[in-house]
């Protein structure tokens, strides 16, 4: 029997694993609740480089690698400032090793000036910086180059910054870190610089990251322009929405406990062991085992393609196949935290259905109808024109009202939707499918 599709609207403290549920019970504000644990689980995507799994739509010949990238969005002193604390926290021991390599950059850069036009120059260090707060396309080619050169592989990169509009070296030129980001969401897609400058870093390069990035909806629409929309830049992110606070008390925190700083340091540990050897070479890749929620996104991804159908919405049909993936990267890390434990997987499976849903919705609420406005719809049939067709041989065979009424106006037609619908059901042309309301299927 097929597994109905069942909407899961609210999780609890006890869906997550321990750790997580420490950052899930630290506010009161529903919010910032779901807000700090994706911030949380997206800084430990980071952590895991040498994690992968399989999913259901790609399978086997591409083994997805935990890669998150969420912006916070939120007005000026709305509390955004929470993912800093997170980001400080949780990212804590990948911050001080790139301290002591920025370090050896800084000793390297003072003894080459100290040498002057010496012949006799130093080399230049090979560093591993993981977390960013600012770059250009040039140094993050260099930077991802260097991961290569001294592991034999690519790491996870992890992007932070307070506000959105300072990442950027020009202010306002969003065009590298758009295009890098697309790319860096799927491991494999290699980024490439090729100049004549001598002081350009020329190399092709897998560059993989998780981000979290604090913004305003202004400086969020500037950079998500038309081009962007279209593109794909838009359906790739996480938008971790604050709400409307006007004129509500500021969300308080719980400070952590004793109890609570020694399973966040032990998680730390047990995630970097699972990355770094001791002799600081990189451990082997770890397969988890995510079959068993093949279903599952099956299941969801049926129901949001019933849902396009429904609407003939292209923004939907466009986003939801990006939300199923980041929400079953989510599931993937808190699996792993749960010990992997074939017990806990009901558990995980509600968290799958609810972020999948979260995800999309915040993606349909801030670009759903600026994609529809952009789409540009191509007749594939067999005339140039579809005018000079019927309405009825240019709907597909199931159809909603919807779009019966945009191929309507499309085509300027003046009779009634309502019209059409009746006459085609009378001549018995089209049946009302069973179970769902205005959706038609046509019967030749």
């Amino acid at each position: 029997m097929k597994k109905s599709f069942v909407s899961v609207e609210h999780i609890l403290a006890s869906d997550f694993p321990p750790v997580l549920r420490i950052f899930w019970n630290q506010t009161e504000v529903a919010e910032f609740k779901v807000a700090n644990v994706l911030c949380v689980l997206t800084c430990l995507c980071a952590m895991s480089p040498r994690l992968q799994f399989v999913y259901y739509y790609d399978g086997k010949r591409k083994p997805h690698r935990l890669l998150i990238q969420c912006f916070v969005l939120g007005r000026s002193g709305d509390g955004k400032s929470f993912s800093d604390d997170v980001y400080k926290l949780i990212m804590a021991p990948l911050i001080e090793r790139d301290k002591k390599e920025e370090q050896k950059e800084l000793d390297y850069v003072e003894e080459k000036r100290m040498r002057g036009d010496s012949k006799d120059k130093p080399k230049e260090p090979v560093t591993v910086k993981i977390c960013l707060n600012k770059f250009t396309k040039n140094k993050i080619v260099k930077r991802a180059h260097m991961m290569v050169r001294k592991y034999g592989e690519s790491l996870t990169f992890f992007v932070f910054t307070n506000e959105l509009s300072t990442l950027v070296e020009r202010r306002g030129s969003f065009g590298d870190l758009r295009d890098i980001a697309k790319l860096a969401y799927d491991a494999g897609a290699e980024i490439s610089t090729d100049t004549n400058c001598d002081a350009s870093y020329n190399a092709t390069v897998d560059i993989c990251w998780c981000s979290i990035l604090n913004t305003t909806e202004r400086i969020l629409n500037r950079y998500m322009d038309k081009d962007a929309i279209e593109s794909g830049n838009v359906n790739r992110n996480i938008y971790i929405l604050l709400g409307d606070l006007l004129g509500d008390e500021p969300p308080m925190f719980k400070d952590f406990t004793e109890a609570d700083l020694k399973l966040i340091d032990e998680t730390q540990r047990l995630l970097m062991s699972e990355t770094y050897t001791e002799e600081d070479t990189l451990q082997p890749m770890h397969n988890v085992d995510m079959d068993w929620l093949f279903k599952d996104e099956r299941i969801w991804c049926d129901r949001q393609r019933e849902r396009v159908v429904k609407t003939g919405s292209y923004a939907l049909n466009s986003f939801y196949k990006r939300s199923s993936t980041s929400a079953a990267r989510l599931a993937t890390m808190v699996y792993h935290l749960w010990g992997e434990d074939p017990k806990k997987r009901v558990r995980v499976r509600r968290l799958y259905y609810f972020f999948a849903d979260y995800i999309l919705t915040g993606q349909m609420k801030l670009f759903g109808k600026k994609y529809e406005d952009l789409v540009e719809v191509i007749n594939y049939g067999d005339d140039d024109n579809c005018k000079s067709e019927s309405i009825y041989d240019c709907l597909p065979k199931r159809f909603s009202r919807q779009q019966l009424s945009a191929k309507r106006e499309e085509m300027k037609l003046v009779t009634e939707t309502r019209k059409f619908i009746f006459k085609w059901l009378k001549k018995k042309w089209i049946v009302k499918v069973e179970g769902e309301e205005e959706l038609y299927e046509k019967l030749f």
